[in-house]
């Protein structure tokens, strides 16, 4: 029988350590738990580990060494004809959008919902559901190369969530934009997480998460250097930045 983490944990890393070629270590036996509805920062330098995270969550690798869990389920466990299952349950946001560049904003979000055999009936109501969520009520009918960044941003989000699922994972998603339109999408997000969606976000983009003010995972050379509530990008002892408010403007 698998062995399952605690009740309130969706995601559970343990001692986990991952090694590429040339003996590259990318994680060095990190460890950390995330309860369900929790909003989390991954934070450090380029190559310190948070993208690698990411990938170990979509089950795009394998540790070296060491167990990552969801809702209590080694995903060691998982075979790879069950993989796709697993991914269903997880919604996915890159910074470079990875929108279908011959569909419409419809047709990307739609598409999400085809591949999981969702019927008709349901694509027609639930797309526009979440076009409106996310602010592209309007766009339905556009390309993305008619879109600012921004809203193909919202666009990629809108797609990540439309099935509702447990955990949301963020990689970079405000690394294309500028100030304003980052603050629209973690106001967002931030949106998402509170429908009781847990969501983790790796990101450079220090100015966000002093605002949000969110637990703060940091990372340095493949290991867990500082795990913090209510964290800065780095441990200050005062920040200058208002927190975020919760459906406050900043649109994309």
């Amino acid at each position: 029988m698998a062995s399952r983490t605690p009740a309130h944990a969706v995601v559970e890393f343990r001692g986990v350590t991952r090694v590429f070629d040339r003996g590259v270590v990318a994680l060095d036996r990190v460890s950390f738990e995330i309860a369900r509805g929790e909003f989390v920062f991954l934070v450090g330098p380029t190559g310190c580990g948070k993208s690698t995270c990411i990938r170990l969550l979509l089950k795009e690798l394998e540790p070296s060494e060491g167990e990552v869990l969801i809702a209590g389920r080694r995903l060691s466990e998982i075979p790879r004809a069950r993989i796709p299952h697993l991914r269903r349950n997880i919604g996915c946001v890159f910074q470079d959008f990875k929108l279908l560049p011959d569909r419409t904003v419809y047709e990307n979000v739609a598409y999400a919902l085809r591949v999981i055999g969702e019927p008709r009936s349901e694509i027609r109501r639930k797309v526009p559901d979440i076009l409106r969520l996310v602010g592209l009520a309007t766009k339905l009918h556009n390309y993305p190369h008619e879109l600012s960044g921004g809203e193909q941003q919202r666009v990629s989000i809108a797609r990540a969530f439309v099935n509702h699922p447990p955990l949301l994972l963020a990689d970079e998603p405000t690394g294309n934009l500028d100030p304003e339109t980052s603050l629209g999408i973690m106001q967002l997000i931030h949106r998402i997480n509170r429908t009781g969606t847990t969501v983790i976000v790796a990101t450079h983009d220090h100015e966000m998460v002093d605002r949000m003010r969110r637990r703060v995972i940091e990372l340095s050379e493949g290991r867990v250097v500082r795990d913090e509530r209510a964290g800065r990008y780095r441990p200050e002892p005062a920040s200058r930045h208002p927190t975020v408010p919760a459906d406050g403007g900043g649109a994309a």
